[in-house]
């Protein structure tokens, strides 16, 4: 999602406070191994997340993960099912919670990191082998779903 682009979202449900920012990541894999992407924080500092980002107002979730792996990587994707939900608060905007639905995926073509949308590294990895500076709701969810099949 490119800097001048307002991503869905409120307040937050729970204490009318902040801001809740809503998103999608794509659960993609080759059988072996899952897609993670390499972005960096506000202050710099690199971490490894699922490729996918936030939701245009009134856009749809499927619509929302296409066209951020088309901006972040380059590539087409078929969206499978929703999966799973992870929750990030952001250190680097006071007061914001990420929501992000989990999809199954699987990549159509070619994957070409972007860093011009902020994706600095794209890598298939077995997933017992993540990477550091993998954000942990990351770990737990490859974890608990293993690559997709």
């Amino acid at each position: 999602m490119s800097g001048t682009e307002r991503p869905a979202g409120g307040s937050c449900p729970s204490t009318g406070l902040g801001t809740l920012r809503r998103g999608v990541k794509a659960l993609a894999s080759t059988g072996e191994a899952v897609l993670l992407v390499r972005e960096e924080h506000d202050d710099g500092s690199a971490f490894w997340t699922l490729p996918g980002g936030g939701l245009r107002p009134s856009e749809s979730p499927v619509a929302g993960l296409r066209r951020e792996l088309r901006e972040e990587l380059g590539c087409a994707v078929v969206v499978g099912r929703p999966t799973d939900r992870v929750w990030y608060a952001h250190h680097s905007r006071a007061g914001t919670l990420s929501s992000y639905d989990v999809y199954d995926c699987a990549v159509a073509s070619a994957v070409e990191p972007n860093p011009a949308e902020g994706t600095l590294e794209a890598r298939w990895v077995a997933v017992d082998d993540l990477p550091p500076r993998t954000l942990p709701q990351v770990r737990s969810l490859v974890g608990r779903h293993g690559p997709p099949t």
